[in-house]
């Protein structure tokens, strides 16, 4: 304030003397809160390739240290929304899954083969395959993500098949060994080296087979590519990981171990699977003297299963639990900061309120270097859960406090989600609309009858019109001659306005390690009403004064709050995500039925977007793939079994492991199976709701197929096996089978 300006007439003139100097805050562009206290809210972005983990950990270390230096009052929440969370959350699914896996595995092992022998080199496969596959991605430069995780998660009830073929082949071959007179019997280690090469070429066909048919993931673009590039190739790699353990680790470990199978008194085949065969052998003998019968079943089973299949929706991804919901609040545009926090307040509140809610986090408008430019209208709210209860609840209870805010638009997600769509899309919701035009009116109009007509289409919610409205601005038009008269020109003459009422940061002063920036601006009074930005005085080139109101024609007039263009033309984006119950692709199909003509009617063009877009993307390439697969397929089998019916006969198996899975689907996404099932046909007093098929989905099939190839490779290979030995063909189908 003591700075000299200038001396006039002997008499010193300081700042402090034309301008009021004080330290204050910059202009706020947003609020925080938590727990609807005062709070500020600190987000860190990792670099890309960084280790979340280690980097999480790293933060913590760091936050140990500062919280024990914080002033008494102030406390620091770690767990507003960390990916480290979720990570962990999905390597704990990982390990339950594996535990799981190995338990099934040991238990269906003892029971088939009654040895603990083979139970456990067939369970040695799976460590010894994870761990393979682990060092295997890490060469490849791959983390350990969700989806890695998922590839992982998938592949585990795989990784044992391998050596399960390789263990029963050597079991059998040492008991049928160990049967013969001693004069007679082999060697151990050819008796092993025998059995295992003998299965060889079919095990290893097979297995590529699943292999292959998971190319199709690799090929995948976009987002939805880098989502399941990663699961498809830790699929990959954990699999062939499994066969290479299979080919060189079990064949030792049977010489080992299976040294004296059959030796003593002589058991057979178990319990269990003694009983399978007594129910087994009539059945089949049933099936092969009624095979034109059992054939027009299987073809009935399999079109009643696809009609089924066709009442299914359809989504991107599977709903995640993220244990953190996201609520979106947006005022009418130009609501000010402090109202904006009024409003956002009282919902925070009564959030708080909502049983099994853990904490509320708010941000009303964004700092203006924050990645997300949101107007001081706009809150974004994160609600956290408590762990372990029913997440539908809670968000049925959200919107129940919302239906009860008026003049607000909200939006329901979740932190990983929402940050898809707006990859995607450009804005946090599950499916955009993009209206284009040429006027502006019209744009207007239409997007606000779009948005109605929204509102009446069954599951949808949350619908948001990003359209331009109409608001209060104050133009300042500059009359040419008059500046020129002046010495200014419009350039220089917008400055010195933009510096009046924004202000100017002309110079920075240091103590110690702060630092503040020296903002110069005209006083609030000068700059409070439309008179007030009249008078302005603006300085020409020649050192002429002018005011304002003297160069320009300044008055209010309503004025569209933004224009959004695409490819050149303007744009309206209408949003809205999806209601509980409800799928994507349905309710894309009855969106398009609605707007379509509406946006035909006003000649403009409209393209809908968002997760619906790489669903539709993702799903062609898989199906398009997946043809050239099938036919890559057949010709891989040709090869292992040398014969074009043979092969066919394989794939003719692929439609009927369809039954099976669309079953699954149907039962595990049906909220009651005996309700849904009476909607289905018409009856009860419930609507029908229709199973949901995913991109995750989809994957399960592909995979469902493999393993389907994989069953009838071995199985036609067996009994081609058998024809070769000579013995006769109806003997060789029911010996192959058995």
């Amino acid at each position: 304030a003591s700075t000299l300006l200038r001396i006039r007439d002997g008499a010193p003139i300081t700042l402090g003397d034309v301008a009021e100097v004080e330290l204050g805050a910059t202009p706020k562009r947003g609020l925080a809160a938590d727990g609807a206290r005062p709070a500020v809210v600190l987000a860190v972005q990792k670099a890309p390739g960084t280790n979340t983990l280690e980097l999480t950990g790293a933060i913590d270390r760091q936050l140990d240290q500062a919280e024990q230096t914080m002033p008494a009052g102030i406390v620091l929440n770690r767990h507003v929304m960390r990916q480290s969370d979720f990570i962990e959350l999905s390597i704990d699914n990982l390990l339950f899954v594996l535990r799981d896996a190995v338990f099934f595995v040991a238990i269906i092992l003892v029971l088939f083969l009654l040895d603990i022998r083979t139970t456990f080199i067939t369970l040695a496969a799976l460590p010894l395959s994870l761990a393979l596959a682990l060092l295997t991605l890490w060469a490849l430069g791959l983390s350990i993500n969700v989806m890695t995780l998922g590839g992982l998660a998938v592949a585990i009830g795989g990784l044992v098949d391998d050596a399960i073929i390789d263990v029963e082949n050597v079991h059998r071959r040492l008991r049928e060994n160990a049967a013969k007179l001693r004069q007679d019997r082999g060697l151990l280690t050819k008796i092993v080296f025998d059995a295992s090469n003998e299965i060889r070429q079919p095990m290893v066909f097979a297995t590529f087979v699943i292999v292959m048919v998971v190319l199709p993931l690799l090929l995948l673009q976009g987002l939805e590519g880098r989502f399941f590039r990663p699961l498809g190739i830790a699929y990959m790699v954990s699999t062939l990981a499994s066969l290479l353990v299979a080919l060189t680790v079990t064949p030792v470990l049977c010489r080992l171990l299976l040294g004296n199978v059959g030796h003593g008194r002589e058991r057979g085949d178990g319990w269990l699977v003694r009983w399978l065969k007594q129910r087994y052998r009539p059945t089949l003998r049933w099936a092969l003297a009624r095979g034109r019968g059992v054939l027009i079943t299987a073809l009935l089973a399999t079109v009643s299963a696809l009609g089924l299949s066709s009442t299914y929706g359809t989504s991107f991804l599977p709903e995640f639990n993220e244990g953190t919901f996201t609520v979106f609040l947006m005022a009418p545009p130009g609501t000010s900061l402090t109202e904006s926090n009024r409003l956002a307040k009282g919902v925070e509140s009564r959030l708080l309120e909502i049983p099994g809610v853990r904490g509320v986090i708010r941000r009303t408008g964004r700092a203006e270097r924050d990645e997300h430019a949101e107007p001081v209208s706009s809150s974004e709210v994160e609600v956290t859960l408590q762990p372990g209860l029913d997440k539908q609840q809670i968000r049925r209870a959200i919107d129940d406090v919302l239906a009860d805010v008026p003049g607000i638009t909200t939006s329901v997600g979740q932190p990983i989600e929402h940050r898809l769509s707006h990859v995607l899309s450009g804005t946090p919701a599950q499916i955009a609309i993009v209206v284009q035009g040429d006027d502006l009116r019209v744009l207007r109009e239409l997007a606000r009858r779009i948005e109605t007509e929204l509102k009446s289409v069954p599951g949808t919610r949350d619908v948001n019109a990003n359209r331009e409205v109409m608001t209060t601005s104050l133009p300042v038009r500059y009359r040419h001659a008059d500046l020129a008269s002046a010495g200014l020109t419009p350039a220089s003459a917008a400055q010195q306005v933009q510096q009046a009422i924004m202000g100017e940061t002309v110079a920075e002063v240091r103590e110690g390690n702060r630092r503040y920036a020296i903002t110069v601006r005209l006083h609030p009074d000068e700059r409070q009403d439309l008179e007030s930005i009249e008078e302005l005085v603006l300085r020409g080139a020649g050192g002429a004064n002018v005011r304002l109101r003297d160069v320009a024609d300044i008055s209010l007039e309503r004025s569209s709050n933004l224009i959004t263009r695409e490819n050149g033309r303007r744009k309206a984006v209408i949003s809205c995500n999806v209601a509980e119950g409800a799928n994507l692709g349905q309710v894309i199909a009855s969106v398009r039925e609605r707007i379509e003509p509406l946006v035909n009617a006003e000649g403009c063009t409209v393209a809908f977007g968002g997760q619906f877009e790489a669903q539709q993307s993702a799903s062609r390439t898989i199906l398009l793939t997946g043809a050239g697969v099938i036919l890559a397929m057949l010709m891989l089998m040709q090869s292992t079994l040398g014969s074009l019916r043979a092969s066919l006969l394989v794939m003719v198996n692929l439609p009927l492991a369809l039954i099976g899975g669309i079953l699954a689907v149907y039962v595990t996404e049906s909220p009651s199976l005996i309700g849904n099932t009476l909607a289905l046909f018409g009856l009860g007093n419930t609507p029908y709701q229709a199973p949901v098929v995913s991109i995750a989905s989809m994957v399960g099939f592909v995979t469902l197929f493999g393993i389907s190839a994989r069953n009838g490779i071995l199985l036609v290979r067996h009994c081609l096996d058998l024809l070769d030995e000579g013995v006769p063909f109806d003997e060789a189908v029911t010996r192959g089978a058995d």
